[in-house]
């Protein structure tokens, strides 16, 4: 029989056991917030000097300088934060936080592209709803737009920087220094947690609904075949597809042959993501992803991860870029 000194000491246990977990949450919380307000903070540092130099006017005129210069910058900006972040998370759990090893079957992860892509599809479908609801209610949303080359070298330069840069470096930011260390609380936390700063990143109320979508499939995929390479394979075949849509749109003149070709490769690619998906079920059979070994609900270490200083200001901050690509018709 439990004496009531020892419930009171279960008791206390307990909550300092909780404090314990919400401190190292908002630690994580600190850090991702402070590496976005970095990303944004040195992405405008980079662009004031951009413009400072003539540099500034090939840019604005040549689209394979955009390109080369846009992988510039998410080097600098997304790639060095994220990377000091994820040593400093690393080095308090005592583990690399990068985890870019083998999966557990390759066979998983190849099955888990296509369901990601899927996912991908999804979001983009959900956010072209949204985006037209928006529309129809007198509000027009704006996404960064780039130039497309239309020189071969020049176009192998923009997809590098659509699709490869992109894939590599958000996956090593996201789905390593943040989703990886706030698994130990439980990977539905750490999906939704990691989903919700891949939104916040994007800075656009286009990318923004698409990028928190696409993120929990991207973060499901990772942690059941427990790899970042599978985030990066589906971040490049999504990032990828829009690439390949959007040299369609540049070198077919013809509307209506524009579409029947656009209508067969949403067509393929649907049947292909469904399959692929269906066939990730079937390997992934009885893997789970992992449990919380906290007390926390899920809401409690949402509210320790949304509510720190850092994280607060770099959301503010993203709404406020977010609120500038938002215009009034109505």
């Amino acid at each position: 029989m439990i004496t009531l000194n020892q419930y009171y000491q279960t008791l206390s246990d307990r909550y300092l056991q909780e404090e314990k977990e919400k401190k190292d949450i908002k630690y994580v919380s600190i850090i991702a917030g402070c590496c976005v307000i970095a990303y944004v903070f040195i992405q405008n540092i980079l662009a004031v000097l951009l413009y400072a130099t003539p540099i500034g006017k090939i840019y604005e005129s040549d689209p394979t300088m955009e390109s080369v210069v846009n992988i510039f910058f998410s080097l600098i900006g997304l790639l060095v934060p994220f990377a000091l972040g994820g040593i400093m998370i690393g080095k308090r759990a005592g583990a690399s936080v990068f985890n870019f090893g083998k999966p557990v079957s390759t066979s998983l992860m190849l099955s888990a592209v296509p369901f990601g892509f899927f996912v991908c599809l999804a979001g983009n479908y959900i956010s072209s709803i949204f985006v037209n609801f928006m529309d129809n209610i007198g509000f027009t949303l704006r996404a960064p737009e780039y130039s497309v080359p239309s020189d071969i070298s020049g176009r192998i330069i923009y997809a590098v920087s659509i699709a490869v840069v992109p894939a590599l470096v958000e996956e090593f930011a996201i789905r390593g220094a943040v989703l990886q260390p706030l698994r130990r609380y439980g990977d539905k936390f750490a999906i939704i947690a990691s989903a919700f700063i891949f939104a916040v990143l994007h800075g656009n109320l286009i990318q923004a609904p698409f990028a928190f979508i696409a993120g929990l499939g991207l973060g499901y995929a990772v942690c059941i075949t427990n790899s970042i390479w599978t985030g990066v394979l589906i971040h490049f075949c999504n990032n990828l597809y829009s690439v390949i849509t959007e040299f369609m749109i540049e070198d077919i003149a013809n509307t209506e042959t524009l579409n029947k070709v656009y209508m067969i490769t949403m067509a393929v690619l649907y049947a292909v993501s469904i399959l692929g998906s269906l066939i990730f079920v079937a390997l992934k059979g009885r893997r789970k992803l992992m449990p919380s070994f906290t007390e926390l609900s899920t809401g409690r270490k949402m509210s320790a991860f949304v509510l720190t200083l850092p994280m607060v200001i770099a959301i503010l901050g993203m709404l406020a870029i977010t609120a500038s690509s938002v215009s009034f018709i109505g």
